[in-house]
């Protein structure tokens, strides 16, 4: 309890502080909305252009890539810390955090957390609400948690990546090339239905990338569109278990990466 106190603490006072000047944060929050709107309205006219996706419409489209753009959100408001942790490192000022009564990526994911993801949180929701609302739906109790806990699984996906993005800079100090190849190269890949694309794809994005998992296996489950990859319709309910096993390994591999941190000495 004292440090899921401690957590909300930090995660005050940083958030506070990002938003201190009101007028400019507003207008960030505006252009970052103009933005992902743009997006998600291209990716709209691409679909509709081709009729429809692998079979999915322009609307099973756009609710599967805010499900991708809401868990992101979650897991950069606390995890971008740790993906940004290469300055602290190459100053030693990394060093205050190993001499702290606290987990160090516990302590690096909440003295942080970015307010930045607003514009995140509001196009996301509001795209799957509007995209949900389209489609007729017969939406359930049972239907909205099984969403929102795969969901989870998802976030828990994004944060591992962001750990491991900056854990990675413990070995390299300069590793920001993981992170864009991550974050941005292969994960593309899981703005679509993996079924589109071949076998050793559908593979690599739930087995080696799990990708898959963080919008289209929650997305699909919930459109009981559980028949279309080469899996067993079983995998479209593994959203929280890979999650769980990746944010695992991100946990290792920070550790690893503490274990071979070199303090600057300054």
């Amino acid at each position: 309890m004292h440090a899921v106190r401690l957590f909300f603490a930090f995660a005050k006072v940083s958030m506070l502080s990002q938003m201190e000047y009101r007028g400019a944060y507003l207008l960030r929050t505006l252009g970052k909305i103009s933005t992902f709107g743009s997006q998600y309205v291209v990716l709209a006219i691409m679909v509709n252009r081709f009729d429809g996706l692998g079979g999915w419409s322009a609307y099973e489209v756009l609710f599967m890539y805010a499900i991708g753009s809401l868990s992101f959100a979650v897991a950069g408001t606390f995890a971008t810390p740790i993906n940004d942790i290469a300055p602290q490192i190459r100053s030693g000022e990394f060093d205050g955090m190993l001499v702290r009564p606290v987990n160090t990526m516990w302590l690096a994911l909440c003295q942080k957390a970015s307010a930045g993801y607003v514009a995140n949180y509001i196009m996301g929701v509001g795209v799957m609400v509007y995209a949900g609302s389209r489609l007729n739906i017969n939406v359930t109790v049972l239907g909205i948690i099984t969403l929102i806990i795969t969901i989870m699984g998802g976030v828990l996906i994004h944060m591992a990546v962001l750990i491991i993005s900056g854990a990675v800079h413990f070995w390299l100090v300069q590793g920001s090339a993981l992170s864009r190849i991550l974050l941005g190269d292969i994960k593309i890949f899981s703005n679509y239905p993996i079924h589109i694309f071949p076998a050793l794809i559908q593979i690599t994005l739930t087995v080696a990338l799990p990708y898959a998992f963080i919008s289209y296996y929650p997305a699909a489950l919930f459109f009981n569109r559980t028949g279309e990859t080469i899996f067993h319709p079983f995998v479209f309910y593994l959203s929280p278990l890979a999650g769980i096993i990746c944010f695992g390994i991100a946990y290792l591999i920070w550790q690893k990466g503490i274990n071979a941190y070199q303090s600057t000495g300054s």
